[in-house]
């Protein structure tokens, strides 16, 4: 549970213990920024600023087509976002092995007349601001939707940093897989590509999410001054990630179906040798059972000779059926 503030005159934003409406009410706040806001901070939010801040089984239940709205002259927008999930001290080694896990998440963003206040309930290094690559830049926001922007152009590249790593791990697995001649244990390869095909979905419906939410600001949002050019420009940046994604969601399908495909080969030629293994044995069991027959009126079984041409015919039966088999090209 934090709240943090960011001003016109600060580098970074500002975390606050127990913050009071005159230090988040000022002119040159721009931003406020709410993790797993307690009750005293949801009050004191929304005392200063007339929003309705949404409760965690709000958040959790909001439907796509209540998710952007104006309320009491506040632009209201909910936005789907991939964040992270912290792995515990059981799952720890499998998270190492099959690599970071994430989720869907809720992000609320309300635009007033001063400033901009966004709501969640998870760490996400988009909302780390001006703390390097792949954090919001706040170096020359003046306004709340300068802020707003700011955010969604680092929650988009997020998303792209995400995919092409996507990617590269496909084709590196697909080198393993499909050229590479060690065995490998398919189990560990099927849950890594199940992981990429739902951080796929995940990405997609996040963009998906984001583009909706930048058609309704474009829309609606001229009363809070909002930059409709930084705003086109985003939506083309999704729309190419959009595609990207469709195009690895398919790689995935074809290397899901090749990977299937080559542990069905394998198990068809266990099979087929174990078949083949099975008709070689089949005449000489056949043939020891004749002979092992025991008779008093069987005189044949009585000559000294007999074993010998017991043996002779089981070994000839062999070579017969495994040239068969050969000539047949079934092994």
């Amino acid at each position: 549970m934090s709240l943090t503030f960011f001003t016109k005159s600060s580098s970074a934003p500002v975390e606050l213990s127990q913050a009071l409406p005159e230090q988040i009410g000022g002119d040159d706040v721009l931003w406020i920024d709410l993790v797993q806001p307690n009750q005293y901070e949801e009050a004191l939010v929304e005392q200063v600023f007339g929003i309705d801040v949404p409760t965690d089984s709000e958040r959790s239940a909001i439907e796509e087509s209540a998710r952007f709205y104006i309320d009491n002259q506040v632009l209201v927008l909910h936005s789907t976002v991939v964040a992270r999930v912290k792995p515990t001290a059981i799952d720890d080694m499998a998270s190492k092995s099959l690599g970071i896990r994430h989720k869907r998440e809720i992000v609320s963003f309300f635009v007033t007349k001063s400033a901009l206040i966004t709501v969640r309930n998870c760490a996400l290094r988009a909302f780390e601001a001006n703390a390097g690559r792949a954090s919001a830049d706040l170096s020359d926001v003046e306004t709340g939707p300068d802020v707003l922007l700011a955010l969604l152009e680092s929650l988009v590249e997020r998303v792209a940093d995400f995919l092409s790593a996507s990617a590269q791990e496909l084709e590196a697995l697909n080198l393993r897989i499909l050229v590479g001649r060690r065995s490998i244990r398919v189990e560990v390869i099927l849950k890594r590509l199940g992981q990429l095909g739902a951080g796929a979905s995940q990405s997609r419906d996040s963009l998906s999410s984001m583009s909706r939410l930048i058609r309704f600001a474009i829309a609606h949002g001229g009363p809070w001054s909002m930059p409709k050019d930084r705003l086109h420009l985003l939506a083309t940046d999704i729309e190419t990630l959009q595609r990207q994604g469709e195009a690895l969601t398919n790689d995935l399908t074809f290397f899901l179906d090749a990977t299937l495909g080559l542990v069905n080969a394998r198990q068809n030629e266990i099979l087929k040798v174990m078949a083949i293994v099975t008709l070689l044995f089949a005449p000489p069991t056949l043939l020891a059972s004749f002979f092992g027959m025991n008779f008093q009126h069987m005189s044949v079984f009585a000559d000294p000779s007999a074993p010998y041409w017991a043996t002779a015919l089981m070994i000839a039966s062999s070579v017969v059926i495994y040239s068969l088999a050969r000539l047949g090209k079934w092994l």
